[in-house]
């Protein structure tokens, strides 16, 4: 199973520098900074924008609702006339019509008719579908091959991350669409796929071996990887009662499909995740530190000033909670030590009742930063996981469990615990 990488603790980091930075005197190398740690914490904050493109007949729609899992986006010749449609994520189904230079009108459940009466630039729609937390689909406007409405494609795939191409299998890859995807930039050609649709069509079926080979020889570096896709088989397969039909999904394209644009999504979330914590670990905390650092330097005017700043961002913090945590993991650790071949299961046993404990003392409030009131949640969810790994077997388990003590011990050291709080917990 293709996973995404977890980003928030990386997006904690970025808005606890923004938070220290807000009030600071404005200067150029700061204020780059701070832009880049906003791009970065909208980036890992948003789903990663899937787009479909292609010339009209290609398919693209009955592609884009197959991944959706939801027969939402108008198909066939004689559909709904649309301009860009977003799918993406929603606690309730709701549609909402956008301009570029106009606020927003929302409409409750699915009525892209109705939006489309509005003449939007665009039209969103929101499932509460799971998949759609980590990708949000764009299924761009269909492209002729004899007018301009290839730029206006090319225009709204600057808004998106990684994009599928459909190229009808009946005559794939023609030269209009070789010459409208050249224009692409490299980034994201190098981050999209070529899919080849109506694959179960018998004409297309019949001749797809020596369609792929030409394909495969000709994609280059117009795309990493094609697919070809029989969509209507593939929606049968999954329609399937009381199981979906997962032979007939595999064997139509379906699931190498749905693979690939997992993969190629959760790449780009990847590449994201490293740029930011690349601009965290390289400038984001030593400027942190250095604030502190100036505060010590009575040559430097301005130092406490700025550090005055700092401190009413972010209140001075003591750790008393961490130093019982890391006692309390200490002593398991002195345990392993000791003990050659002490059970796995026990260790994990012994893991997962120290975070209990931590969880329920969490929970009585009061010893850490009110702005890191979603750790006890993280200690909650941690104590199920130990649970879980002890019916697990081998030494990923094992590992598994360090990575989570790992994990909780750097939330806490980030959270730590209000002076204040101490102070009134001990009576100074």
């Amino acid at each position: 199973m293709i996973e995404f990488p977890g980003t928030e603790q990386e997006v904690r980091k970025l808005e606890r520098f923004l938070t220290a930075t807000e009030n600071l005197p404005s200067e150029v190398g700061l204020d780059k900074m701070r832009e880049r740690a906003l791009f970065h914490a909208e980036r890992l904050s948003n789903a990663v924008n899937i787009g479909f493109a292609g010339e009209f007949g290609a398919g693209k729609s009955s592609l884009a609702n197959m991944l959706a899992g939801a027969d939402i986006l108008p198909t066939g010749p004689q559909h709904l006339k649309l301009p860009l449609v977003i799918v993406a994520y929603a606690d309730a189904p709701e549609t909402t019509v956008g301009w570029w230079d106009k606020e927003p009108k929302v409409y409750s459940g699915i009525a892209l008719e109705k939006a489309a009466a509005d003449n939007p630039d665009f039209i969103s729609v929101g499932l509460n579908t799971p998949a759609l937390q980590e990708i949000s689909l764009f299924d761009l406007p269909g492209t002729g091959a004899l007018d301009d409405t290839y730029k206006s494609t090319l225009d709204l795939l600057s808004y998106v991350d990684c994009a599928i191409w459909c190229t009808n299998g009946t005559n794939a890859w023609r030269e209009t669409e070789r010459h409208l995807w050249a224009q692409v930039p490299q980034e994201l050609r190098s981050n999209s796929l070529l899919a080849v649709t109506h694959a179960d069509l018998p004409p297309v079926r019949d001749a797809l071996d020596r369609v792929l080979h030409r394909l495969e020889k000709e994609k280059g570096k117009f795309f990493r990887s094609v697919v070809p896709i029989g969509t209507p088989v593939a929606v049968k397969a999954m329609a399937q009662e009381p199981e979906p039909d997962f032979d007939l999904w595999e064997t139509c394209g379906g699931q190498n499909l749905a693979e690939q644009v997992l993969q190629v999504a959760s790449e780009r979330r990847l590449k994201d995740l490293e740029a930011a914590q690349n601009d965290i670990e390289q400038e984001f905390l030593p400027f942190l530190a250095s604030l502190n650092i100036a505060e010590a330097e009575p040559a430097q005017v301005e130092a406490p000033s700025i550090h005055a700043t700092l401190e009413s961002a972010l209140p001075p913090l003591e750790n008393p909670i961490l130093e019982d945590w890391l006692a309390a993991i200490a002593s398991i650790y002195d345990d392993l030590r000791e003990t050659s071949d002490i059970e796995p299961a026990a260790f994990l046993n012994s893991c997962q009742e120290i975070v209990e404990d931590f969880a329920e003392r969490l929970e009585q409030g009061g010893e850490i930063a009110t702005e890191a009131d979603w750790i006890p949640g993280e200690f909650e969810k941690a104590t199920d996981l130990l649970l879980l790994l002890q019916f697990e077997s081998g030494d990923a388990p094992l590992k598994d469990a360090i990575s989570i003590l790992a994990q909780l011990s750097d939330n806490l050291a980030w959270a730590g615990s209000r002076v204040d709080s101490v102070q009134a917990k001990t009576g100074t």
